[in-house]
C-alpha cells in the first residue's frame, strides 16, 4: 500500500551497514527535523531531533560494528510502516542476534517522523552482557539535550482503554483480526476470553509463538485451546488496544497498548503483533514482539515460570 514509504524505511535501514559501516549522514537524511527515535519500547529513551539522533548514532559507532539487517516481513499505509527484521551485529566485541519489529511513522515528504523498536529485552541483555534495566546506556539521562524519557505511546491504566485516539480497522483483514482481539475480553472484571471463538478464527494447524524469539510455539487447535485455558487461570481483565495497524492480503500487523491483570497484578503491556492469514482468511501464524524484561518487572514472575517451557 505504501511502496514509497516502505522504500524510505528500507533505505534507512540499509544505511546501517553501508560498505561495512554506519552511514550517519544517509540515516539522518531519512528523518524529519523533529523526528523521534525511541530506542526500545515501552520505556526506552527517545531521541528528539536531528542533532540528538546524530549524536546517538556517533555514540553507537564506538561500540557497535559488523551490522547486518534483514527485513523479514513488511506492511504499510500512506503514513505508517511496520517492518519485522532480523539484526546481527557486534556489540563491545560480543555477537548479538536480535529479532525486532520496528514501527515507523512518515510524513508527506516520505521522511521518518517517529521510529519505535520492539524486541525482547531479556534476550538482548543475555547476549549483550548488560542489565535488562540499562539496555541502551542512556537510561536515566532525562536532562540530556534532545532526550525524552516519556513513553511515546501511553500505557493503558485500566480496562477502559487509552486516553488517545485508537486505530480504526481498514479493510477486511484488519477488521477480522480486530474481532479476534475483541474475543479476548473487554477489560471488565467479569469478561473472559471466548476460547471457542478465538480458536475458530485460527487455521487447524495454526502456530502461536507467545513472544519472539524465545517464546514457546503452540501449534494446532487442541494445543491452542489448552494454552488459552491455562492462561485464563492466572489472567483477567484482558483488553487489546490497537494504536496502529498495517496490512496486505495475507498479513496484519498491529502496534498495541494492552491491559490485563496477571497473577493479580496490573500489567499494561505494549507490543507489535503479527498475524499471517491463509487463503481462507484464517490466522495461520501469530507472533508477538514484547519486552519481556518490562513484563516480568510488572507481574513479578519470570517468563519461564509464567509460560509453558517447551514447544507443543
Amino acid at each position: 500500500m505504501g511502496a514509497r514509504q516502505e522504500d524510505a524505511v528500507q533505505q534507512m535501514l540499509a544505511a546501517w551497514s553501508s560498505d561495512g559501516s554506519i552511514d550517519i549522514d544517509r540515516i539522518c537524511e531519512s528523518f524529519s527535523e523533529d523526528a523521534r527515535w525511541t530506542l526500545y519500547m515501552p520505556d526506552g529513551p527517545t531521541l528528539v531531533g536531528h542533532d540528538a539522533i546524530r549524536t546517538e548514532l556517533e555514540r553507537q559507532t564506538t561500540y557497535i560494528s559488523a551490522i547486518e539487517t534483514e527485513i523479514v516481513l513488511v506492511a504499510s499505509t500512506d503514513d505508517m510502516v511496520i517492518a519485522e527484521r532480523h539484526d546481527r551485529f557486534m556489540r563491545d566485541g560480543r555477537p548479538v542476534e536480535r529479532w525486532v519489529a520496528g514501527a515507523f511513522e512518515l510524513n508527506g515528504d516520505g521522511l521518518i517522523t517517529a521510529w519505535r523498536d520492539y524486541f525482547d529485552g531479556l534476550d538482548f541483555a543475555r547476549q549483550a552482557g548488560v542489565s535488562p534495566d540499562s539496555l541502551s546506556g542512556l537510561e536515566g539521562l532525562d536532562a540530556r539535550s534532545g532526550l525524552d524519557c516519556r513513553p511515546p505511546i501511553p500505557e493503558a491504566t485500566d480496562g477502559t482503554g487509552l486516553s488517545m485516539a485508537l486505530h480504526a480497522p481498514q479493510g477486511p483483514q484488519q477488521a477480522f483480526v480486530e474481532h479476534f482481539c475483541e474475543a479476548w475480553g473487554d477489560g471488565t472484571p467479569t469478561s473472559r476470553p471466548d476460547v471457542d471463538r478465538i480458536v475458530a478464527m485460527m487455521a487447524p494447524d495454526a502456530e502461536w509463538r507467545l513472544w519472539v524469539p524465545g517464546g514457546p510455539i503452540v501449534k494446532g487447535r487442541d494445543a491452542l485451546t489448552a494454552e488459552i485455558n491455562r492462561q485464563i487461570a492466572y489472567s483477567g481483565h484482558n483488553r487489546c488496544n490497537t494504536v496502529h495497524a498495517v496490512s496486505n492480503a495475507h498479513v496484519v500487523i498491529q502496534e498495541r497498548s494492552d491491559w490485563a491483570m496477571l497473577v493479580g497484578r496490573p500489567c499494561p503491556h505494549q507490543m507489535i503483533a503479527i498475524y499471517e492469514l491463509d487463503d481462507e482468511g484464517l490466522i495461520v501464524r501469530w507472533r508477538e514482539y514484547i519486552n519481556m524484561a518490562d513484563l516480568d518487572r510488572k507481574r513479578g514472575v519470570k517468563a519461564e515460570v509464567a509460560h509453558v517451557e517447551t514447544s507443543l
